[in-house]
């Protein structure tokens, strides 16, 4: 493999600027002299004492000299003067006397150093005059103003995207194509693109670095790996527009967490490519999918991405998909982390959720898995569906700062195409109903206490920090390593808006509060999660879903939901303990006020042995309600 990327390169340098190369291989040095050319005047001869202030700076790993004349900026780049690569530097200099463009690094001349004023240039060596370039390459201007300052939106993604486009395509109209594009010779000044490099900028050597090579190795045409015949020809141009408009849409080079080696060059063979960035716009995904296509011929032509792109930006302008807007507004005050979604490997289907399916992945980060719920963004997307994923996660981020583990714990956000992914943590015993359903035989009381007191600890966390469940049942209970833990604070909930919706769903009117049955007016309180919870112990002593077996049929809902409404509770277990009865019969009392707080349930399952005992002090109903809703003007979705 290293030495078919070594063959490759090789081409690479030998080809130049591309087989359509109107100036050919087969030009005399002596011919071509730089002597010839400066004395005829097809190449600009500037006097080295001359130029002011010469001052030496880092760029890229090479040494680049800054220097004045007459109120403008030059850089002063030096390169060896042996006769090969004098004639490389010829062909490229013939070249750009054939065109000039705004986005292509422009070739004043040529100096020659008269005085050892600066290390880098030897004495009596040529010097090429270049113009003035001041934001770096591409890749560490992107690195800067992308992930450290934040500050380039999507207008100034896609201006970066069609200058480049253009300037690749004004040299295929040309007849040349480039065949060495990468984030390191592409360069930005004053904000704009400026496309170098066909031996300018760049050290010509003999021997060919490994660790060099395979920084490259994602902008090359992976189809010259498969065939030692095939030449880079424009099509691989544009394999490198893909992977550089990827780039410019997430500020980070291609496998940036990866290392550059033998392995990555062979999975980007068989077709392995980078995913979305978050808040990639769909039609510029697709553009840069379709230029690192495997397959050269499937490829578009420069002017098809130029054309695309301008369409992109003309219709884009700022103005993203109603999701991605109101999600990415929604984050500008928050500290929300974002996970790239090519860092969840290997999903697997869970199961259907309100707006997208349910998978768990391995989040490399971690290596642990992790589950993402996914809502689906297309055009026709309801408003309740983004407003309901923004809920939830607001009240994940509020939750965050004082962390319970009888709470699922939000990990971040990514996205997948345009779809958007609530990312939490894996619990592997499942939900709370499939788990009695697979366990319940083996489950001793004192089992069955646990994990009651585990959900009563996490209502109380919620209760104490003002938010409401109110969507408490045993879909929304998870077990991991035999521990409980609540989940979902929006999505499944705001489905339920309207009372019907629960209507058609006997499992979650069993769960419901009473009251709110048949008035969907009625404003939920911490007392109707009290309701929920009684509801929930009662599941746990008895192994099934409540109200399974009974004289209710399926298509007898509405008596099923006047029979709870007028105090119709589920029977007692035989075997279950007094204590744990009598506390469950409390919770889910007909009237809300006699029902018990969070607070006191763990002070009764203290004296059942769990947890501690907590020192209550009277709280007025109207206190405990009024400090949640004043929160939820904030926090909550009314219904």
């Amino acid at each position: 493999m290293l030495n078919t990327l070594k063959s490759v390169f090789n081409r690479k340098k030998n080809k130049g600027v591309g087989i359509n190369d109107p100036i050919g291989t087969d030009n005399v040095i002596s011919d071509n002299s730089l002597e010839n050319l400066i004395r005829k005047k097809e190449i600009k001869y500037y006097m080295y004492s001359d130029f002011n202030n010469i001052r030496e700076s880092r760029e890229n790993g090479e040494n680049i000299v800054r220097a004045d004349l007459k109120d403008e900026f030059f850089i002063l780049k030096s390169f060896n003067n042996d006769d090969t690569t004098i004639h490389n530097v010829v062909r490229e200099l013939k070249l750009h006397r054939k065109f000039g463009h705004e986005n292509i690094l422009q070739f004043h001349g040529i100096t020659m150093m008269e005085t050892e004023t600066v290390p880098d240039i030897v004495q009596n060596k040529y010097v090429l005059v270049l113009e003035y370039i001041n934001g770096g390459t591409l890749g560490s201007y992107l690195n800067r103003y992308i992930n450290e300052l934040n500050e380039l939106n999507w207008n100034d993604k896609y201006r970066l995207a069609l200058q480049l486009a253009s300037a690749v395509s004004y040299l295929h109209d040309k007849g040349i194509s480039h065949n060495n594009m990468h984030e390191n010779n592409i360069y930005v000044h004053q904000k704009n693109i400026k496309l170098a490099d066909f031996g300018l900028l760049s050290k010509v050597s003999s021997s060919i670095n490994t660790l060099y090579l395979f920084k490259m190795v994602p902008y090359i045409d992976p189809k010259s790996f498969e065939d030692n015949n095939y030449d880079l020809n424009k099509k691989s141009d544009v394999y490198s527009i893909g992977m550089l408009l990827w780039q410019i849409s997430s500020g980070r080079k291609p496998f940036h967490s990866e290392s550059y080696n033998l392995k990555l060059a062979s999975t980007i063979i068989r077709g392995r490519r980078e995913d979305a960035t978050f808040g990639t716009p769909f039609g510029y995904s697709k553009l840069y999918e379709e230029c690192w296509n495997s397959e050269p011929d499937e490829r578009p032509d420069m002017q098809k991405v130029v054309s695309t792109l301008n369409e992109l930006k003309s219709s884009n302008t700022l103005q993203e998909d109603y999701a991605t807007a109101l999600i990415k507004n929604f984050m500008k005050n928050q500290s929300v982390n974002i996970i790239p979604f090519n860092d969840l490997k290997d999903p697997v289907f869970l199961c259907e959720g309100g707006f997208g399916d349910i998978n768990k992945a391995i989040w490399t980060r971690t290596n642990k898995y992790v589950v993402y719920k996914k809502i689906i963004n297309t055009n026709d997307i309801e408003y309740n569906a983004l407003d309901a994923f923004i809920h939830e996660l607001k009240i994940h981020l509020h939750l965050v700062s004082i962390y319970s583990d009888r709470i699922v714990r939000y990990l971040g956000i990514s996205q997948d195409g345009k779809d958007y992914l609530l990312v939490t943590e894996y619990a592997d015993g499942g939900d709370l109903r499939n788990y009695l359903k697979n366990n319940f035989k083996n489950l001793t009381w004192h089992d069955k206490k646990k994990l009651a007191y585990q959900i009563a600890d996490g209502l109380n966390y919620l209760h104490n920090e003002n938010v409401l469940h109110r969507d408490l049942h045993s879909k929304n209970i998870v077990i991991h390593e035999t521990n409980a833990k609540i989940i979902d604070f929006g999505i499944s909930k705001i489905q339920g808006q309207k009372s019907e919706a629960y209507m058609r769903d006997r499992g979650i009117i069993a769960y419901m509060e009473p009251k709110r049955i048949f008035n969907s007016n009625f404003q939920c309180e911490k007392s109707s999660d009290i309701y929920s919870f009684g509801v929930l112990m009662w599941e746990i002593s008895s192994g099934y879903p409540p109200f399974k077996n009974n004289s209710f049929s399926e298509s007898d809902l509405a008596s099923l939901c006047m029979s709870i409404k007028n105090g119709a509770r589920e029977k007692l277990i035989p075997g279950t303990p007094k204590e744990y009865e009598k506390l469950y019969k409390m919770c889910w009392d007909q009237e809300p006020k006699q029902r018990p707080i969070a607070s006191v349930i763990l002070d009764i399952f203290a004296k059942m042995g769990f947890g501690n005992a907590i020192n209550i002090e009277n709280i007025s109903d109207e206190e405990n309600s009024k400090s949640t809703i004043d929160l939820q003007g904030d926090l909550f979705i009314k219904t």
